[in-house]
């Protein structure tokens, strides 16, 4: 488990109120709350367009004030877990993603995302269950590889690897990836296909920060479980050092390595 002093020692956000400037879009969707302040519709589009600008805590108040309004809408908790995860609160992000879970049980997202929470909290059998049912949900092939990647990753932690090596059979050289390329490298190193050394390229800086952080986790958790941990505390030292300059405090890789880091130097 974490210790609860992580999110104390690495707090993203501040407790002081974020002043901004309402954008034209933000300026029309405020202006009809105003003339139907019990629409959770509307709430919940004011939460997705501040958490658009890195406003998530801001947008999680409107979230939150959304399920006031419909308590039984369960998008809603997947949008106020989702970035209740942004903020380093995985304890939050678990709870709501479990009620989204019990609301909207055939979404997709939120069993990825539960399967997430727990894996931050290494809770990785309760990990490993989200995900099997994620897996099941998956009908396309971006779905395939997001969700055998990080599963992949959870049955190593639970010592599994014959486990870990079956979830490989349901992805083929010829999928298209969509947005998913990193994740879809990851997998094919798994697999042989391509060769650890070769994961990442030789110049870094023709990766844009999130792009680097999300192969180099996998690239990292990769070499953890294959006995060379020294490569892989060097790998999270650049997926922070990446994630610092860059304000990436919100990647999944990111949160990731960050309590990889914190219990590994806690030993």
């Amino acid at each position: 488990m974490i210790e609860r002093t992580l999110k104390q020692e690495y707090e993203v956000s501040s407790w002081e109120r974020v002043q901004y400037t309402p954008n034209e879009d933000l300026k029309a969707l405020e202006a009809k709350i105003a003339a139907d302040p019990d629409n959770s519709e509307l709430w919940m589009e004011k939460g997705l367009l501040l958490a658009g600008s890195s406003l998530y805590r801001e947008a999680c108040e409107c979230y939150a004030h959304a399920i006031a309004l419909d308590p039984f809408n369960g998008i809603l908790y997947r949008h106020w877990a989702h970035r209740m995860l942004s903020q380093w609160r995985f304890e939050d992000a678990c709870a709501g993603f479990t009620i989204a879970s019990r609301l909207i049980p055939e979404n997709w997202d939120v069993w990825y995302h539960l399967g997430l929470s727990h894996f931050l909290l290494g809770e990785y059998k309760k990990a490993a269950a989200a995900y099997q049912r994620c897996l099941e949900l998956s009908t396309k092939e971006d779905e395939l590889i997001a969700v055998c990647d990080w599963y992949y990753m959870t049955e190593l932690r639970l010592g599994d690897r014959a486990a870990a090596e079956k979830l490989l059979d349901n992805i083929r050289e010829d999928f298209d990836p969509g947005e998913n390329t990193a994740y879809f490298r990851r997998l094919l190193m798994y697999k042989g296909i391509v060769a650890p050394d070769d994961v990442l390229p030789k110049d870094l800086n023709s990766l844009d920060a999130l792009e680097l952080i999300t192969m180099g986790f996998g690239l990292s958790n990769y070499y953890y479980y294959n006995g060379e941990e020294e490569k892989s505390n060097q790998v999270l030292d650049m997926i922070l050092k990446a994630g610092d300059e860059n304000e990436c405090y919100f990647a999944f890789g990111y949160l990731a390595a960050k309590v990889d880091k914190t219990n590994r130097s806690a030993k």
